[in-house]
């Protein structure tokens, strides 16, 4: 008995020991919130692609964003406090946000295989899309924005406007509020497929975008001419190019992945087999 009193005793006397040992803000560790640790590789994750000016003080700003570090600490702890942790809504959450996050880190895994790309290629994009570069232009325009009506099918009844005016009767008489305006489109910012549609309307005959949940319809009435220096059009061709390689890598790899992958549905969300063999006969004729 008298063996077994010791041992109890020495481990309450090593429970006091380690419960009055306090953490203490040093080395790695800048700053603690209740028992909860900020390190440095936190704030300079805080600070990760942030710009800042050289007339900004380091020091003074790096406090700064530690404060900020600080109260968003205090208020995880509140919502932990109160339990929102364990809520559905914040598991589902959570899980986007890791999903989201490994995708993000594994398309830059990506990005450092794929190398930029060489002369031949460069030159060749930019021949094959001359409107984003030697033939570049500011589409000056007469533009209408109107609402879009509830049921998109009602836009059907506006194809047979080949002129701005006929197009607003047109949107008069769906009852949809519109607005009369001038525009600039730069070619060399839209996909050159669309610009050679619209290149190809006879003079005067509108074309409609989609636009932040609105259309706006537009009719060319001027054009100028700003081509691109051949030093930055070769830049920014070299991106391209290589964000078209990024963009079809990831694509092989999730092809890849969906070969021998084992997906269950739920009876009535399974794909649409007739939609899935015209895409596919598509990208074969293509």
């Amino acid at each position: 008995m008298k063996v077994k009193a010791a041992l109890l005793g020495g481990a309450m006397a090593a429970a006091l020991l380690v419960s009055g040992c306090h953490k203490e803000p040093k080395g790695q560790i800048l700053a603690i919130v209740n028992g909860e640790e900020i390190s440095l590789q936190e704030l300079n994750a805080e600070l990760q692609g942030t710009r800042i000016p050289d007339s900004v003080d380091r020091d003074k700003l790096r406090k700064q964003v530690l404060q900020r570090l600080i109260d968003r600490k205090l208020i995880v702890q509140k919502a932990r406090e109160q339990g929102l942790d364990k809520t559905p809504e914040y598991v589902t959450q959570q899980r986007r946000l890791e999903e989201n996050l490994l995708v993000t880190m594994l398309g830059q895994k990506i990005a450092s295989t794929v190398p930029m790309p060489d002369d031949r290629d460069i030159t060749q994009y930019i021949a094959d899309n001359p409107t984003q570069f030697a033939s570049r232009q500011r589409l000056l325009l007469d533009q209408i924005q109107f609402a879009a009506p509830k049921d998109p099918k009602q836009l059907l009844t506006l194809r047979d406007a080949h002129t701005l005016e006929a197009l607003a009767t047109g949107i008069q008489k769906l009852g949809l509020g519109m607005s009369r305006g001038k525009g600039v489109i730069d070619t060399g910012r839209l996909d050159p497929a669309l610009v050679k549609v619209i290149n190809q309307l006879p003079p005067g005959e509108p074309f409609v975008l989609p636009s932040n949940g609105q259309y706006v319809a537009s009719v060319i009435v001027g054009r100028d001419a700003t081509p691109t220096p051949t030093p930055i059009a070769r830049q920014a061709a070299a991106e391209m190019v290589r964000r078209k390689e990024l963009v079809a890598e990831s694509k092989a790899q999730v092809a890849r992945a969906r070969t021998s992958a084992e997906i269950q549905y739920q009876p009535g969300y399974e794909p649409d087999k007739s939609a899935i063999k015209a895409s596919q006969a598509k990208k074969a004729a293509k």
